[in-house]
């Protein structure tokens, strides 16, 4: 069938000029109703010509005289006329859902058969054609290039928690948001199928390219770089540099960018309502009514869906899920490209089922990821190659010599941290695990506004009643109360997420005995503390509507401990550090919290702790295991003078608990668990005053242990010993 005996029934001929006036007059387009008709004809010369591709078409049924009559009857329809006016007047894409049921209403009336597994792909050719001929299209298009062009100035800076652009005084060098581009270091990401293959990991810049399904779940945990991931492809989209996500140069797509967190405040209204609004709120551009609906319905948008986690209240997340799915699924939408990004904590297997959405899981950076993080960190900085260079050194020969931090450097924010902390100590880096969390906190909490800001500009100085020096004490107290709450997930790896009416509470208490405040004023302090410090240091953040969390849990449990340390001086009584010993030694959520609250007792408190910890349930074999490696994990710490704190060389504490573990690491009776928990204990004193008396031990027993093990063990005591 010809294009021209499509058109060449008397019927459409008649017809089209009549509706194209018509239209014209209702809408008082500045089109004339000629090119109007011209415009609607290109659309079915356009769906017909593409219908023919296929063996059947939408019309290979009809001859040439029954098109004719039909597209007449079709054009004449109020309904379809409708659709045809909304490019013409309010700048609408027409809705292929109602001209489906048009066509087929009056293919019942005329009494012939449309190919309807054809009619999807016809009506959206023909409306394609047909608004791209329309007075509305140059509008989106102009739309467009805007919307992009805010896309790409939104998105090119990466911000680091707690830093806030900044303005330069006095010459001195100021840190401020950085280019993504230059800093941003692409993670790997593993399919869920694939988690204990290590060779299976897929450089996250891949994915879009490497999902068959183009739809897809990225789990990862705090600060692994889930939503600068998202900001990383908007950017490149918006860029149209499509080639660094390994995509045809000739696609042709629109990043559309939604915080799930924001959404959620809008829980009843509809996605595309949403956009329009928050678009016109963030970036001050007017969006024509149905701009997303269109570039959605063409295939040609990239929809990235950033934070499921960040709804705390698990019926309203479940709302959501079933909001976005109802919304990715749509017959009309589903040809897009679809991310949706969680914390593994806080997401249910049923919310998006693998066999549509393929999961990835970010994995930790390695070591040439850390080591490019680091040029890229120092090169961004300064413009000297050879200062860059220096400072690059440094900070890569501390992380070679200090195992522990470099396990903790796998996590991109805390990386970000010990490289600022690293610039600012000017090449020091504290050695001590709760050293280092000493340092970051501090830089959290008070060394942005040095660095930052004229004096007389501080923030601080906002916080009404609270100084400075209340900063770190009233967030000891605050750790100290979330991490006693219930946990809202079943992961203990993961910050405690807590209402922000709940926090206000128990910190107006708090402010209101620090300061001897009357309870209103207390209050306001409160909030206005919680503001600051999700704005300004980034230690505690807004994980969703109304909900706060510690932005790692590091930082929680580094200011619980100091919390009960604090207690512990200012009552004088020791016996609050054996009470949380003795209630929490079985929970793993205060597991590390115990760790870091031993380290850093005087040398004599710190035996009395650990044979306190041997001591108890002595008699139970199983409990006794624990609590020796427990005792072996603060050794591991690297506690400071407990080594010269005994004064019985001959019964000397950490003699005790090595040759202990060495009786555990030769029982091949014990469950192997077991075993793997004493050797990764060893090997973490590898940079401790025990390494060498571990390594003594070991050697002395090396016939009963297996000889790549004990080999193993000489790698890491020997080479890395102190």
């Amino acid at each position: 069938m010809t294009e021209f005996s499509i058109l060449s029934g008397i019927a459409i001929k008649t017809a089209l000029p009549v509706v194209a006036k018509k239209i014209i007059e209702k809408t008082k387009s500045r089109l004339n109703p000629t090119e109007l008709e011209l415009a609607i004809r290109e659309g079915i010369n356009a769906a017909q010509s593409e219908d023919n591709k296929n063996t059947k078409g939408l019309l290979s049924a009809f001859d040439d005289r029954q098109i004719d009559n039909f597209l007449a009857k079709v054009f004449e329809y109020s309904a379809v006329q409708k659709e045809i006016e909304k490019p013409l007047k309010d700048e609408k894409f027409p809705d292929t859902q109602i001209l489906s049921e048009a066509f087929k209403q009056i293919a019942q009336r005329q009494e012939v058969k449309l190919n309807e597994e054809y009619l999807n792909s016809w009506l959206n050719t023909f409306c394609n054609t047909y608004f791209k001929e329309s007075q509305a299209y140059p509008s989106y298009q102009a739309t467009k290039k805007n919307y992009l062009q805010l896309i790409i100035v939104n998105s090119e800076k990466i911000r680091f928690a707690g830093i806030a652009e900044t303005k330069v005084t006095g010459g001195q060098e100021k840190d401020m948001s950085e280019s993504l581009e230059r800093i941003f270091v692409i993670p790997d990401v593993r399919e869920e199928n694939n988690l204990l293959n290590s060779e299976a990991n897929i450089a996250a810049n891949k994915l879009l390219n490497y999902s068959a399904l183009q739809k897809m779940v990225i789990l990862g945990d705090p600060g692994s770089g889930k939503s600068t991931l998202m900001q990383y492809f908007a950017l490149k989209v918006a860029q149209h540099k499509f080639s660094e996500l390994e995509l045809p140069e000739q696609i042709d797509l629109l990043p559309i960018l939604i915080q799930i967190r924001d959404l959620a405040k809008c829980p009843d209204t509809n996605i595309l309502e949403y956009l329009q609004k928050s678009i016109h709120e963030k970036f001050a551009l007017d969006v024509p009514e149905g701009f997303f609906d269109y570039w959605l319905k063409q295939g040609k948008a990239l929809i990235l869906l950033d934070g499921l986690d960040e709804i705390a209240d698990e019926e309203k997340r479940i709302k959501v899920v079933q909001h976005l799915y109802s919304f990715v699924k749509n017959e009309q939408y589903a040809q897009n490209r679809v991310i949706i990004t969680s914390r593994p904590a806080e997401y249910k297997r049923d919310f998006f089922q693998t066999k549509e959405f393929p999961h990835y899981f970010i994995q930790p950076f390695d070591e040439s990821k850390i080591d490019l993080f680091i040029e890229k960190w120092y090169s961004s900085r300064f413009l000297n190659s050879q200062d860059s260079q220096r400072w690059q050194t440094s900070l890569q020969d501390i992380l070679n010599k200090q195992e522990r931090i470099k396990l903790l450097v796998e996590n991109p924010l805390l990386l970000t941290l010990v490289c600022l902390i690293h610039r600012y100590d000017v090449y020091r880096l504290p050695q001590r695990r709760h050293n280092l969390y000493e340092s970051a906190v501090k830089t959290l909490l008070t060394g942005w506004e040095q660095i930052r800001f004229e004096e007389k500009e501080a923030p601080i100085k906002k916080l009404k009643y609270i100084q400075s020096d209340d900063l770190q004490r009233l967030m000891e107290k605050l750790a100290y109360w979330i991490h006693s709450q219930e946990s809202t997930t079943e992961d203990k790896n993961y910050s405690t997420i807590v209402d922000r009416s709940e926090i206000i509470d128990q910190l107006s208490q708090d402010i209101k005995n620090l300061k001897g405040l009357e309870l209103y004023q207390a209050k306001q302090a409160a909030e206005n503390f919680i503001d600051y410090i999700s704005a300004r240091s980034g230690l505690l953040n807004e994980q969703g509507q109304g909900c706060y969390a510690f932005v790692h849990k590091t930082f929680q449990e580094y200011l619980c401990a100091q919390d009960i340390d604090y207690c512990r001086q200012n009552e004088d009584n020791f016996q609050i550090v054996l009470d949380h010993i003795n209630k929490y030694i079985y929970n793993p959520h205060w597991r590390e919290v115990l760790l870091l609250l031993i380290v850093i007792q005087k040398p004599n408190q710190m035996v009395k702790v650990i044979n306190a910890i041997l001591d108890k349930d002595k008699d139970n074999q199983d409990l006794y295991h624990h609590n020796l490696l427990f005792a072996g994990s603060c050794l591991a710490e690297d506690p400071k003078y407990l080594k010269a704190a005994n004064n019985n060389k001959d019964n000397e504490l950490f003699l005790h608990i090595l040759n202990e573990l060495v009786k555990l690491e030769i029982n091949t009776d014990l469950d192997e668990k077991i075993r793997a928990q004493v050797f990764l204990i060893f090997c973490g004193l590898s940079q401790t005053e025990f390494a060498e008396s571990a390594l003594s031990i070991l050697e002395a027993n090396q016939q009963k242990i297996d000889e790549d093990r004990i080999q193993e063990y000489r790698n890491k005591l020997e080479k890395l010993k102190v």
